[in-house]
């Protein structure tokens, strides 16, 4: 299985970043393919980008993917820049509403609890 994650950059620089509204947990809009995205990642995330957090973006590139060893998935990583900001959305996968914010990447990256990877993600989106 594949999940896709996108760093979403506004004009400033600043990336979207979802805070889960019950942990506060930080993520990146993203998630995994369903049947209708027809197995193309892009579509995959501009899909959940929507969902979760009412955001557009440009024409995403790919940064490269993860592996998790104790799981059996790929997590792919793309940056792309963001275009709109919608209301906040309910996400349909979760029933509730993310909160939302902009950080320069590092600031993203003092958020994420992923360790050295998170910031070869960082150098990878400078």
């Amino acid at each position: 299985m594949v999940q896709v994650w996108g760093w979403l950059l506004g004009p400033d620089g600043r990336v979207l970043v979802l805070l889960e509204p019950d942990t506060g947990a930080a993520l990146l809009p993203g998630g995994a393919p369903e049947l209708p995205d027809g197995g193309d990642p892009p579509v995959t995330l501009r899909r959940e980008t929507r969902e979760e957090a009412a955001a557009e973006f440009g024409v995403p590139l790919f940064l490269g993917h993860l592996r998790d060893p104790d799981k059996p998935y790929a997590r792919l990583r793309y940056a792309a820049p963001l275009t709109r900001l919608g209301p906040p959305p309910l996400d349909p996968a979760t029933g509730r509403t993310h909160i939302r914010l902009l950080a320069t990447p590092e600031q993203a990256l003092e958020l994420f609890d992923w360790g050295s990877t998170a910031a070869d993600q960082v150098n990878a989106v400078h």
